[in-house]
């Protein structure tokens, strides 16, 4: 399970933004469209699940399970090279059949394949937007905010 800590710079109903610090981590991660470079290339805001009811100002506690990450990982990075392979290999084996140069007929399968691969990604992503399977959560708050403190988020 990752863990990170941050500053929450607003909430909206269930979800909260908050200001972290980038990792290596964020160049993998299928959220990154979620995030917001906040100027310094070290410093983004993410918007998280809330259900702890963290308010802004709050320090708090962020995790993403390592299986979902894992999960994400393998979908964004080797299901698509798998699908064209397949393709290829299927082209390949069929274009006999048509006459056709297997050379040619493997690229088309494969890119085919590749393109049907990538729309099924859009298409799990649009689905976990909806549902926020995938979005980080709050699980703890680290520090209150002052009550009486003004910040400028």
């Amino acid at each position: 399970m990752a863990l990170e800590e941050g500053i929450i710079t607003r909430t909206t109903g269930d979800t909260a933004l908050i200001r972290t610090q980038r990792t290596t981590a964020c160049e993998g991660c299928s959220e990154r469209h979620v995030c917001h470079s906040m100027g310094n290339v070290k410093e983004i805001e993410i918007e998280v699940a809330n259900p702890i009811g963290a308010t802004a100002g709050d320090i708090v506690v962020v995790t993403f399970k390592t299986g979902q990450l894992i999960r994400l990982s393998f979908m964004l990075y080797i299901f698509p090279i798998i699908a064209l392979v397949i393709g290829a290999l299927l082209g390949n084996s069929i274009a006999p059949n048509f006459d056709g140069d297997p050379s040619i007929v493997a690229a088309v399968f494969g890119f085919l394949f590749f393109g049907m691969a990538m729309t099924a990604i859009k298409l799990k992503d649009r689905q976990a937007r909806k549902t926020g399977r995938y979005r980080p959560v709050i699980i703890e708050i680290k520090k209150k905010a002052h009550p009486n403190s003004k910040q400028n988020f």
